[in-house]
């Protein structure tokens, strides 16, 4: 029999304007009265106040000194120090890592069943990173992890291009970039997608990996027992130099968390995460913006949460799984 009195917390990255934050928080308190909530802001995004949250009741919200940025080590920065808070501050028995882009798809309470009788410490979907099965996929994670980086100067001129445009031009600057990669491992220029600025990589030397400590590669979002939690801020005071290590690689927050929880031999690891997520193009970097017209597709799955939803896109969707999550 699971024990129902497992508590909940949640970790919640934002940085867009308040209004579809402010619902997914509201959601999940109505959900979970109880539930202790810890929110990342970025305030060089969009401003900020604590009166925003006040109503809520019992959200906690935190600030970084430095904008987060999507693709470098800002975001798993960010990442972290929340996490720490939270193990320091807050009793819990798992934490969920959530965007301001998510929302509940199924009713919390079943989330609570499902992780008081899992058995396992944590919820994750990820893979050692040379034993992705596709080569392009495979070489890409290569260059992410095992080079050291420093940024270009960010001119902005691929950002400004229309699609039609950009498209094409990042098509060919990766297909060199992938010939450069077939003559030599020694550098290589990694080039992210959106126009992002590009960076300049020199094979590692010396890399926190090892055949009993790999890399690993997963997504982001994931659910952790309080004792896997635990797990990395113990790790991550006491190993200096893995965190300056991936300070200087590309698209951390891919693998910087997973690999400490998939190395630690004292946690059990359930395969697969919590969330349904559809990737049309892979290529730009982000998931598909889920529309009314989707609702059928990952309700019926067995996920708790889906992303990502955009209220300037689509608001019924949000408020259709309202009546799914509440019965009304």
């Amino acid at each position: 029999m699971y024990d129902t009195s497992v508590q909940v917390a949640y970790l919640v990255t934002s940085y867009r304007p308040p209004e579809q934050l402010l619902r997914l928080l509201r959601t999940l308190r109505r959900a979970q009265p109880e539930a202790p909530i810890v929110v990342h802001h970025d305030r060089f995004r969009s401003a900020w106040s604590a009166d925003l949250v006040a109503p809520i009741g019992g959200v906690h919200v935190l600030t970084s000194d430095i904008p987060v940025e999507w693709g470098d080590f800002s975001i798993v920065k960010a990442l972290w120090k929340s996490l720490s808070w939270m193990v320091e501050h807050l009793d819990f028995d798992w934490v969920v890592f959530l965007t301001e882009q998510d929302y509940p798809i199924a009713p919390l309470a079943q989330l609570e069943e499902r992780l008081s009788s899992s058995g396992v410490d944590a919820f994750l979907e990820a893979v050692p990173a040379q034993l992705i099965e596709d080569p392009d996929a495979r070489k890409d994670r290569d260059l992410r992890y095992n080079y050291r980086y420093v940024q270009l100067p960010r001119f902005g001129i691929m950002a400004r291009l229309p699609p039609a445009v950009r498209s094409p031009i990042a098509f060919a600057a990766n297909h060199a970039n992938g010939a450069l990669y077939r003559l030599q491992n020694k550098f290589t220029v990694y080039v992210y997608p959106d126009g992002l600025p590009l960076r300049l990589g020199v094979r590692a030397r010396r890399s926190p990996f090892s055949e009993t400590f790999p890399c690993w590669y997963g997504i982001p979002q994931m659910a952790l027992s309080r004792r896997a939690a635990k797990s990395v801020v113990d790790y991550l005071s006491t190993h200096d130099e893995y965190v300056r290590y991936y300070e200087r690689t590309a698209i951390p927050d891919e693998s910087a968390t997973v690999t400490i929880v998939c190395n630690d031999p004292t946690l059990k690891v359930g395969r697969g995460n919590l969330h349904w997520t559809r990737w049309t193009d892979g290529d730009h970097g982000h998931p598909d913006v889920l529309v009314l017209d989707d609702l059928e597709d990952f309700v019926s799955s067995d996920k708790f949460f889906a992303r990502k939803f955009d209220v300037e896109v689509d608001r019924a969707v949000l408020d259709a799984l309202d009546r799914r999550i509440f019965g009304n």
